[in-house]
């Protein structure tokens, strides 16, 4: 299956989206907050992408969400709550890895 990377980002909003309840972090508005945004705009984007809406430059947006997931508790406050903040730097390194990982099979592959 090509680019099965944005499936697996959809799977990882889904995961986000629902974390602050599988987790027991609800009372963290801003991680939960944080968690389900993302996780929307992760769902919303990949989908996008995955429908070939937008093909250019989508690795480089996940990248940035990326960024931002590993950043965010410590931007937003939370970094000290030892679940969201975890829950959110792992989500970052995963949707980060599987952007650089779309992009080296583009370039493999002779470009898209």
């Amino acid at each position: 299956m090509r680019r099965w990377q944005d499936w697996a980002d959809i799977l990882l909003g889904c995961w986000l989206a629902v974390s602050p309840w599988q987790m027991g972090y609800t009372l963290n508005g801003t991680a939960t907050a944080n968690a389900c945004g993302l996780g929307a705009v992760l769902i919303i984007f990949n989908l996008i992408s995955v429908y070939r809406l937008v093909d250019e430059g989508q690795e480089i947006f996940n990248i940035l969400l990326g960024i931002w997931l590993i950043c965010s508790p410590y931007v937003l406050g939370f970094a000290l709550d030892k679940q969201p903040a975890g829950n959110a730097i792992v989500a970052g390194l995963v949707v980060a890895v599987l952007a650089v990982w779309q992009i080296y099979d583009a370039l493999g592959s002779g470009g898209k």
